[in-house]
């Protein structure tokens, strides 16, 4: 907590959460700009009721130009000395999977409001562990579930959470992406944490439920950290069937639907839900618009991060903005569950255990 926040008491006497003063812009700090990291900072530039007052990444280059281009006054080459500077309210972390357990934990020591960008942590019991920290601190923690902030999605769910499908029966997500990116990521993470854990998340958002077994199944071609597919079905406990796939095989000549500064390609994802009473098929980054060139054809994503005149829109945008809003009022958000994150964790970490030993993997309740 710094100077310009202040803790309020609950009728018991008991701190709740900082409330940062609002009469002044919220001032964030960003580690980590490289390729997603950049279009945070992109996002949180143009918030109006956010300063991007500092940002740390250890490629001077690039630390640079991003803090050139949004008028960052504060640089750091490391993750410790950013989140030593006392004059910042709230931080996000969009560094290097492996390093947000031991980040976030430096970041709610301080008691501010922290962004921690998907996987919330390596294991579902670190990131209890950092649940546990940020009570303990009072600090407002969050972590990076984009689908819930795509208005598609959030429909969808609006509709399962009213009843409107009757008894959920199944849940299937397929999340297929360009191979040309797989090099990029194929010893980072395992594919579950990468991609997989994007539609775990959606599962259990929409089942509100959670798992009780998991059998799951991948391919390799190669002896990379990460498989190059994944399958996995997973059973929860309202008795709704989940069924999850996830590779890296689409080719170049796909239609190209992310296209950023940084990168682009190709992911061909949708998701079919099947209640009794109601079934729905929901396609993502399938948009309207379609632009056929010499090479391939582009659908310009309206959905996730498009950009328009140097702004970076959609769902990242509204994530962020949320938030903000969680940070400036002491109220976690509503819409991104911590104990969902943490059981998204737990599930895809249930995957790899079944793949390893060929067995199903049952959940205990918790």
């Amino acid at each position: 907590m710094n100077a310009r926040s202040m803790a309020l008491m609950d009728g018991a006497g008991s701190p709740r959460l900082p409330v940062i003063d609002a009469s002044a812009p919220l001032r964030v700090g960003l580690l980590g700009v490289g390729r997603f990291g950049q279009l945070h900072a992109a996002v949180l530039a143009a918030l109006p009721e956010v300063q991007l007052a500092a940002i740390a990444d250890t490629n001077v280059e690039r630390r640079c130009e991003v803090a050139d281009r949004h008028r960052v006054p504060r640089r750091y080459s490391a993750a410790e000395e950013l989140l030593a500077d006392p004059d910042l309210d709230a931080f996000v972390i969009v560094t290097p999977d492996e390093q947000h357990s031991s980040q976030g934990l430096q970041a709610v020591a301080t008691g501010r409001p922290v962004f921690i960008e998907k996987p919330l942590a390596a294991s579902w019991q670190e990131a209890e562990q950092l649940r546990q920290a940020a009570t303990a601190s009072g600090s407002l923690l969050q972590t990076g579930l984009i689908l819930r902030y795509e208005l598609q999605h959030a429909l969808l769910q609006e509709q399962l959470a009213t009843g409107g499908f009757g008894e959920l029966v199944s849940l299937r997500a397929k999340r297929n992406c360009s191979a040309a990116w797989f090099e990029s990521v194929a010893d980072r993470a395992h594919t579950v944490f990468e991609t997989l854990i994007h539609d775990i998340d959606l599962l259990l958002w929409f089942s509100g439920s959670q798992a009780s077994r998991v059998m799951a199944m991948e391919r390799r071609f190669g002896s990379h950290l990460s498989p190059e597919g994944c399958f996995a079905l997973i059973q929860f406990a309202s008795g709704c069937v989940g069924i999850v796939e996830t590779s890296w095989f689409v080719p170049a000549q796909a239609p190209a639907n992310v296209i950023t500064e940084t990168w682009q390609g190709t992911i061909d994802a949708e998701l079919a839900v099947v209640g009794t009473r109601r079934t729905a098929q929901l396609r993502l980054l399938d948009g309207p618009l379609q632009i056929w060139g010499e090479q391939r054809q582009h659908c310009p994503d309206g959905l996730l991060w498009p950009q328009r005149q140097g702004r970076v829109l959609g769902a990242l945008r509204e994530e962020l903005r949320d938030f903000v809003t969680a940070a400036r009022s002491g109220i976690p958000s509503a819409t991104a569950s911590l104990s969902q994150a943490i059981e998204g964790l737990r599930i895809a970490e249930a995957i790899v255990e079944s793949v390893r030993t060929g067995q199903t993997v049952t959940l205990m309740p918790r």
